[in-house]
């Protein structure tokens, strides 16, 4: 079996973690992420980013990076309480359909 080149892995998506394989997850990741945090403690600059920024920079560029170098992100395999991070996918799933259903009956009632 020959081994891959560093180009090789990361363009097969390996490098990243399955959650994040596919652009339509990591686009769901990326806007949970955004929506979920205070965004107010940190720098103006980072206020401004926006999901779409976030997920380009990361993905696309730190990740490359570190991937070049032979690192990975992974998921933890400590036993510790961490978040669910498909139930507040969900829940900012959720949240926009109920947003979207209320704008849609503020709509119907104008």
């Amino acid at each position: 079996m020959t081994k891959q080149t560093p180009d090789e892995f990361i363009t097969s998506g390996k490098h990243l973690p399955p959650i994040i394989r596919d652009f339509h997850d990591a686009k769901d990741v990326f806007k949970t992420m955004h929506s979920s945090m205070d965004l107010g403690k940190f720098p103006k600059e980072i206020q401004s980013l926006g999901w779409i920024n976030c997920h380009i920079f990361i993905i696309d560029v730190f990740l490359w990076w570190m991937a070049k170098r032979g690192y990975t992100l992974q998921k933890s395999r400590q036993k510790v309480g961490f978040l669910n991070l498909q139930e507040e996918i969900e829940f900012r799933r959720n949240e926009e359909k109920e947003q979207f259903r209320r704008f849609l009956n503020q709509r119907k009632d104008d």
